[in-house]
């Protein structure tokens, strides 16, 4: 399953998009804070960022209160973290939170509660719940089809995710036809050399491998490791990646 979906230079870009709800010291400290909260997230440091979500998370509540779409942006990330330091039960009410806050500000349907929901999904996914990671990404599939296309790229994203769920709970039949429409739609709005492109791939490559096609997961995973030595030799910034 693919990781939140979004490259670095995209996480800071979410955050930039929060901060002009701020007052300008507001926005300077707390731009200030991301840019050095997601240093360390390069860096894999995912402990040394914690409290810097924990403060972003502060500020945004005093400058533009409990409830705003910019604070829901700040707990969401914050709860990313709690989840990538080994903290699920921590980072679970934080997802519930900020979902509350989406759906009270921005409704049912915005693509910030998408994005929470795929978070969430994913967190339950690692603690045994893959029953109700589905339930989840379905709806977020749902929110993204409607608010973006069917043909949009972040919905490519969830159909991959929503295929790793599949292929845990053993339903093969469902999962395939997933990577394969989510590849489609990637090599068409990104192209067939994307990093995002050898994730899919290596993902597909897997179920294959487990349903005793090896020569044809054998071509993607070559096609895979291509695409990621390429993105290496040029310095890509890649999408995570996680069990």
């Amino acid at each position: 399953m693919t990781t939140h979906h979004f490259c670095y230079a995209s996480l800071i870009a979410i955050f930039l998009l929060a901060a002009p709800a701020l007052a300008q010291q507001e926005t300077d400290d707390i731009v200030d804070i991301s840019m050095k909260m997601v240093a360390f997230e390069r860096a894999g440091n995912y402990a040394e960022a914690l409290p810097l979500a924990q403060r972003a998370v502060e500020l945004a509540e005093e400058a533009v209160g409990s409830e705003h779409m910019s604070t829901a942006i700040y707990i969401d990330h914050l709860a990313v973290l709690y989840h990538k330091t080994g903290n699920p039960q921590r980072a679970e009410p934080l997802f519930q939170r900020a979902m509350i806050i989406q759906e009270k500000v921005a409704g049912p349907e915005s693509p910030a509660v998408s994005t929470t929901l795929t978070h969430l999904a994913k967190l339950c996914l690692t603690t045994g719940r893959a029953g109700k990671a589905e339930g989840l990404l379905l709806r977020a599939v749902t929110i993204r089809e409607k608010a973006l296309g069917p043909e949009h790229v972040s919905v490519a994203t969830l159909l991959n995710d929503l295929a790793v769920v599949y292929e845990v709970e053993e339903h093969f039949d469902k999962a395939a036809p997933l990577f394969r429409r989510s590849l489609a739609i990637q090599e068409k709005t990104i192209g067939p050399t994307h990093p995002s492109v050898a994730i899919t791939l290596d993902n597909y490559a897997r179920l294959l491998r487990n349903t005793h096609h090896a020569d044809e997961a054998a071509q993607l995973e070559a096609r895979a490791k291509s695409i990621r030595d390429k993105a290496s030799s040029h310095g890509s910034d890649r999408p995570l990646k996680t069990p």
